[in-house]
C-alpha cells in the first residue's frame, strides 16, 4: 500500500510535521510504510506569479507523490480559521480532475485552540469532496497541541489518542475495501 502523509504547512518546526512523524511511526507499527510529503519542500519559486497551465517539472514531481499514492493522510493545522495557503496551493497544482478522484483520504487536524482545527478540516472536506475523493469518516482533532501532544508519547488526552488509534487501524481497511470492490483503481 502506497500511503502518503501530507504535513499541511510550510512553517518551519511545525506541529503538523511533528504529528505527521508520529502518525508515520504508528503506521510503521502496523507494517505500513507511509512516507511524509513535507510542504516546506514545495517549490514555491517555480509557481511564483501564477504559472497554471505551464509545464513545471519540479512542481509536477513534487505533487506526483500524492497523485500516484493509493491514499493520503492529511495533517492540517488551523491558520486564521482555515487551512494554510500552502496546502491550498498544493491541492491547486494537483492535476484536475482525476488526481483525487476516488482517492481515499484521512484527515487529522491540530491546533492550539480547543477544537483541534475543526474548521480547517471541514473546509478541506469540502474541497476533497468536490474533487470526488473518498473521505474516511473517522476524523481526528488534536486540540491544544502544544500542551497535549508529544512526538514520542503521542496525545496526552486518552480519548483523543484512542480516536487516532481507531483511524490508524481503520483507514487501511477502508482503503482495502475500496480496492476489493473495484472502487479504487491503483497504478501500483
Amino acid at each position: 500500500m502506497d500511503l502518503k502523509i501530507i504535513s499541511g504547512t510550510d512553517r518551519p518546526n511545525s506541529n503538523a510535521l511533528r504529528v505527521s512523524k508520529y502518525v508515520q511511526q504508528l503506521y510503521q507499527k502496523e507494517s505500513i510504510d507511509a512516507e511524509i510529503i513535507d510542504l516546506q519542500e514545495f517549490p514555491l519559486e517555480k509557481v511564483s506569479g501564477g504559472r497554471y497551465g505551464e509545464e513545471l517539472p519540479e512542481v509536477e514531481s513534487f505533487v506526483g507523490e500524492a497523485v500516484t499514492a493509493d491514499a493520503l493522510v492529511v495533517v492540517c493545522p488551523e491558520y486564521n480559521g482555515g487551512y494554510p495557503g500552502i496546502l491550498k496551493l498544493f491541492i491547486d497544482y494537483l492535476p484536475f480532475p482525476n488526481s483525487l478522484d476516488k482517492k481515499p483520504i484521512a484527515l487529522i487536524g491540530e491546533a492550539n485552540g480547543a477544537f483541534g482545527a475543526m474548521r480547517a478540516v471541514e473546509q478541506l472536506q469540502q474541497v476533497f469532496g468536490y474533487r470526488n475523493a473518498h473521505i474516511f469518516p473517522e476524523r481526528v482533532f488534536i486540540s491544544r497541541v502544544n500542551e497535549n501532544f508529544d512526538v514520542k508519547e503521542g496525545i496526552k488526552d486518552d480519548f483523543q489518542q484512542q480516536l487516532l488509534n481507531t483511524q490508524i487501524d481503520g483507514f487501511p481497511k477502508f482503503i482495502r475495501n475500496l480496492q476489493a470492490d473495484g472502487t479504487l483503481i491503483t497504478d501500483g
